[in-house]
């Protein structure tokens, strides 16, 4: 009796984690990408830019990207990333 109420509780384990595993549906990913690929900047960058600027949130974190970008402190490829999304959000007056 024991081994089949073990059974049980396994089968329904390894059930809610296989459930909980699943890939989302395609249709609920595509307008996540869309927007978020129009001026982003890539996860890479966005960690390098966490590790030299710490908390800083905001105006604060676009400060310290810009004074560290004039340092030269990002990688090559982030620092084309970040000039970029900079570029993309000045209003063309």
């Amino acid at each position: 009796m024991k081994v089949l109420s073990l059974a049980l509780v396994a089968s329904f384990a390894i059930v809610g984690n296989a459930y909980a595993q699943t890939a989302p549906p395609a249709a609920a990913s595509a307008p996540a990408t869309s927007s978020s690929s129009s001026s982003s900047v890539s996860h890479d960058c966005k960690k390098e830019a966490k590790k030299l600027c710490g908390r800083h949130a905001g105006s604060e974190m676009q400060a310290c990207i810009k004074s560290n970008l004039d340092l030269n402190k990002f990688s090559a490829a982030c620092a084309t990333e970040f000039k970029n999304a900079a570029a993309a959000k000045k209003p063309s007056s």
